[in-house]
């Protein structure tokens, strides 16, 4: 049970963290050169200069009754149970909150982020990944969004790896709400963070601060698919200035999703993602005894017409895409292009999906 002097001390260290007006980097270097936030408190009071700061700290104390409810952890960037990658970083968050059953003191821990609006080739990509790391004591860090985060929390939960959410809102609510049972299932197998107190709006201004958290909780980043703006390559650059591993999946050229990816590799912000047994070697980490190959889309030798070909390429750039998109693009007469489709999908070069969609055949 907490001694009254560590619940004051809390009191004072989450109103600290909700002053406006002094930058993450300065709130960590005042905090840990005065040693608490209670000194903090009694210092700017004791100069004149600073006398008129409000503290907030009947917000602090309702935040207290809430953590306290709801089985929440507060974990200062002080305390041993903060997480040790994160304390590196200069920006680190003076205070988090955690809710989960799992321990974030892994030895490996890596972010799998990208894009909302994904391919179904990112499903490959990170199963493959998440297959191939296993056999390590990993642990799996996204940001709950649609997409890209979804995917690999969930994967990492299919494979019984911990993985964590780190959120742009208070732990009073999910966001997206679409997520709210994966968010559960989180629980019990690693936790959600976050350095926002309840009744904190998932606002967009929001997110960038959450994805530093991501960043810097990681020893590598991986973006699997992103265009040039976005999260994604928000949280790449962070990881790239605090001196963490990047990798990025290269994708199409000419696929707007792709475009983010390409653009970290090229401007040498990011390595070229292939596979696990590569990232393990790059990033010497244990390989393991019985390495999984995934076996290559061998797409027999079929001699395709030029207008077939042209159909599995539009396909490959845009999937899925409805058939009547296919149509609208090629103008052909629609029995023509239906045995066209057939045949390619006979021929295992497409599938096509619940509600008349066709996609590239990822083996």
């Amino acid at each position: 049970m907490e001694t009254q002097h560590s619940i004051d001390e809390l009191i004072y260290l989450i109103a600290f963290s909700k002053l406006k007006g002094i930058s993450d980097i300065n709130k960590k270097k005042i905090f840990i050169h005065l040693g608490s936030a209670q000194h903090v408190f009694e210092y700017c009071k004791s100069k004149q200069e600073l006398h008129h700061i409000h503290w907030p700290l009947e917000i602090a104390k309702r935040e207290i009754d809430f953590i306290t409810k709801h089985a929440i952890q507060s974990i200062s960037i002080l305390d041993k149970d903060y997480p040790q990658k994160l304390i590196h970083i200069d920006d680190a968050p003076l205070l988090l909150y955690h809710k989960g059953k799992g321990n974030i003191h892994l030895p490996y821990l890596i972010s799998i982020i990208g894009t909302r609006a994904h391919t179904r080739q990112s499903f490959a990509i990170i199963k493959d990944l998440i297959e191939g790391i296993k056999h390590l004591p990993i642990g799996i860090i996204s940001g709950l969004a649609l997409g890209i985060d979804t995917i690999a929390h969930k994967t990492s939960l299919e494979y019984t790896l911990p993985t964590w959410a780190v959120l742009g809102h208070g732990l009073d609510m999910i966001y997206p709400t679409q997520n709210r049972k994966l968010a559960i299932s989180i629980l019990e197998h690693g936790g959600l963070f976050t350095e926002f107190t309840s009744k904190t709006s998932p606002l967009h201004f929001h997110f960038p601060k959450r994805n530093r958290i991501v960043a810097g909780l990681s020893d590598a980043t991986i973006v699997v698919e992103t265009d040039t703006k976005g999260g994604s390559m928000i949280t790449a650059g962070l990881a790239f200035k605090y001196n963490r591993e990047v990798f990025a999946a290269p994708g199409k050229i000419y696929d707007p999703k792709s475009r983010g990816c390409l653009a970290l590799i090229k401007n040498n912000m990011a390595s070229i993602y292939h596979d696990p047994i590569h990232f393990l070697e790059a990033m010497q980490w244990p390989i393991p005894e019985k390495p999984k190959i995934r076996k290559q889309n061998q797409q027999r030798s079929f001699n395709w017409d030029p207008i077939s070909q042209q159909i599995i390429e539009f396909i490959d750039i845009h999937s899925p895409v409805q058939e009547a998109f296919i149509h609208e693009h090629f103008s052909m007469e629609s029995a023509q292009l239906a045995a066209k489709l057939l045949d390619l999908e006979l021929d295992g070069a497409i599938e096509r999906l619940a509600g008349n969609q066709y996609a590239r055949k990822i083996d």
